[in-house]
């Protein structure tokens, strides 16, 4: 789903953007492609970066699933 149109290609972003410009960031496997998109749908593509992976979860035994906590439960 592309919105808008693409315009220049960015090597350098200008110092103002309009207010409500984002910056959106899209995972695609090991790829990551940003590009800023302004109000009115248009587009300025930045360039595509390699993603970096995590070793940190798999040294350190992290998940990002919270682990399954048990409540006290008061015997009357």
């Amino acid at each position: 789903m592309t919105l808008g149109v693409q315009v220049r290609n960015a090597s350098r972003l200008p110092k103002r953007l309009p207010e409500g410009t984002k910056y959106v960031v899209e995972s695609c496997g090991p790829i990551v492609r940003r590009f800023v998109e302004l109000p009115n749908g248009n587009r300025i593509p930045l360039p595509i970066r390699k993603a970096l992976t995590c070793t940190c979860a798999d040294r350190d035994a992290v998940s990002i699933v919270p682990a399954q906590t048990r409540l006290p439960v008061s015997v009357t």
